[in-house]
């Protein structure tokens, strides 16, 4: 977990849907001969020494989110053919990831033996999950207008709409009322805010800032009863010829899933195409169709 300075604040279906995804995430990419996403890291990881920090000991927040924003924004699209996922428990899939500002978002994996494992995305109208090892086949989506008044949704152990953050490449929104800088070690300070959910519930996010770098390094949610919900970290940087810093290795944790033994799932971004990526690219943004896998929306169920 972060270092916390101070106190943070009935379908059809039987189990319930998030916890049909949430079983095939973890049999996901079954099958031998895989390697640990963690022996997967590209070059150039030295991090500067702490003298050279972007951001001061006594940066206000002001500075804080100025610098990170400006650093983040650089990267208006982000695509890769070559990621690899993997996790405690099950094998590592080959990953193609994109995103384009503000949300669009497609996440799909595959395995050399099976195919097609999982596909997860965010379009400008709908967010969708499915996976191949799920049941009852469906490719289950929700409007992105009734994303957050829908319960299935909400239980989903990867939210579409969040992971844009989660990699790394969160802006910092300067009207929220963040509590901080608080200094966590050297190298990092911590921001929190305590924010409405837009289904109505309170939460607390506490977002870690690498001032070494001037980019987010962490950033937990924790939910209306203070209990961790998630933990997406940075593990590891990678510098373009370009200058631009960016992730290379993140690790998503969702301590309260699989019967609160918690779920972890690690990715290598590979070497992705930076802000080359159209809005308009109706093949990358578009819901998957797979047959015998129905659409199901969420939002009736």
């Amino acid at each position: 977990m972060l270092r916390r300075t101070s106190d943070i604040a009935e379908s059809n279906f039987s189990p319930k849907i998030g916890r049909f995804l949430l079983a095939a995430l973890i049999l996901l990419g079954a099958g031998t001969g895989c390697q640990s996403v963690r022996a997967l890291f590209r070059g150039n990881n030295t991090s500067p020494p702490v003298s050279q920090a972007v951001l001061g000991e006594q940066a206000t927040l002001l500075e804080i989110i100025t610098v990170v924003n400006a650093n983040v924004q650089k990267i208006d699209s982000f695509a890769t053919t070559n990621a690899t996922l993997g996790g405690d428990g099950f094998f590592t899939l080959k990953g193609e990831i994109a995103f384009k500002r503000p949300g669009l978002f497609r996440l799909r994996g595959s395995h050399a033996v099976s195919g097609a494992e999982i596909d997860i995305g965010r379009n400008q109208e709908v967010s969708w999950m499915w996976v191949g090892k799920a049941e009852p086949k469906a490719t289950y989506y929700v409007r992105n207008d009734q994303y957050a008044s829908c319960q299935f949704a909400q239980e989903l152990p990867i939210d579409p709409t969040w992971m844009i953050d989660a990699m790394g490449f969160g802006i910092l929104d300067p009207h929220l009322p963040y509590e901080g800088p608080f200094p966590v070690d050297e190298a990092h300070v911590e921001l929190r805010v305590k924010e409405k959910t837009a289904s109505g519930n309170m939460r607390t996010r506490v977002i870690l800032i690498n001032r070494v770098r001037g980019l987010p390094a962490a950033q937990q949610i924790y939910d209306k009863y203070d209990t961790l919900a998630v933990d997406s970290r940075v593990k590891s940087y990678h510098t373009e010829d370009s200058g631009i810093t960016l992730p290379q290795t993140i690790e998503i944790r969702c301590p309260k899933e699989n019967d609160g033994k918690g779920m972890t799932i690690h990715i290598n971004f590979g070497t992705p195409t930076l802000n080359h990526l159209d809005a308009n690219n109706t093949h990358l943004w578009a819901m998957p169709q797979f047959p015998g896998y129905p659409p199901k929306n969420m939002a009736n169920l």
